[in-house]
């Protein structure tokens, strides 16, 4: 069986890009230790965007994501 994770984290940075770079090499090493020893990962990336400044949550169940 095949299965992709996804999770959302929105963070709000006082300090702007550098503070939303530091955070970034933070998750990347968090997620590089989740799995490291997981042998069923074949894939795995991280990618930290700037937001729109919509304080809703988004609901991932009904988000489409889509795959070019």
């Amino acid at each position: 069986m095949k299965a992709r994770a996804i999770a959302i984290i929105d963070f709000e940075f006082k300090n702007g890009f550098i503070e939303a770079a530091e955070q970034q090499k933070k998750l990347e090493a968090a997620i590089e230790n989740l799995v490291r020893d997981t042998t069923s990962v074949v894939y795995h990336e991280v990618d930290m965007r700037e937001r729109r400044s919509s304080d809703r949550t988004p609901n991932l169940k009904k988000m489409k994501i889509r795959l070019s």
